[in-house]
């Protein structure tokens, strides 16, 4: 979510939420509670296609919510969140009837007024966190982050691979990030209780109102405007055995 920003009375009332959600004080943990990411079953191509039987599987996260509205009911959204020796796998499947979607271009911004999905990742050994942001016909944004707002379009994670391909119903969007640049992030151990945190975000624009998107998030703080460069929608993480 690098763009577009949010109105005028959310730059004045967000940051202020921001500072106590994410300031310079120690932060209380969010929850004590970790998603559990299970191993990988079977091999995998990064495709977007969503065919092997991993993704027979439940789905890691289902439950998504409009930010910053708690009334409206967000279009389904599945996430599924796998992990091996080599790194993070990661897909999405979202339900979409008025896609708004181009073509990649070497224009990473193109992406902000797009349809997409958003993987943020966030380990207590950094003070950067990493966002993917994938768009249904493949566009993709990656940066580096710092409270607030602080963004770095040249940083992309080496090795990583991302697919997306359009469905009957929307999108779906795979990727993988392996272990090298997972450590670039900050991710000291790659094992079995490993903890660390992540965001899953999505945006629904519609042609007709290019301005209001619905921002869709895993972990909702309940902002005044949807925000998710804040820590309170992270949420925690643990790979499984």
């Amino acid at each position: 979510m690098s763009r577009p920003r949010p109105s005028d009375v959310g730059r004045v009332l967000v940051p202020l939420v921001v500072l106590l959600l994410s300031g310079c004080a120690r932060q209380p943990e969010i929850s004590s509670l970790a998603l559990r990411i299970a191993p990988l079953a079977g091999p995998i191509q990064v495709d977007g296609r969503l065919e092997e039987r991993c993704y027979e599987r439940p789905a890691s996260v289902t439950e998504f919510k409009v930010a910053s509205r708690p009334d409206a009911q967000a279009p389904p959204t599945r996430t599924w969140l796998q992990w091996d020796q080599r790194g993070l796998w990661f897909a999405f499947a979202a339900q979409d009837f008025t896609l708004v979607a181009d073509p990649p271009t070497r224009d990473e911004h193109a992406v902000d007024v797009q349809d997409r999905v958003e993987l943020f990742l966030w380990s207590e050994h950094s003070r950067q966190y990493f966002c993917l942001e994938i768009a249904p016909d493949g566009a993709v944004h990656d940066y580096a982050a710092r409270i607030y707002r602080r963004f770095d379009d040249l940083w992309s994670p080496a090795g990583a691979r991302f697919a997306a391909r359009r469905t009957v119903n929307g999108y779906a969007v795979e990727g993988f990030v392996p272990l090298a640049a997972l450590h670039g992030m900050g991710v000291r151990s790659w094992r079995a209780g490993t903890r660390f945190r992540l965001g899953l975000y999505r945006a629904d624009f519609r042609s007709e109102a290019p301005d209001d998107p619905q921002w869709l998030t895993w972990i909702d703080p309940n902002l005044p405007e949807p925000d998710f460069h804040t820590r309170a929608t992270f949420g925690l993480v643990e790979l499984a055995p």
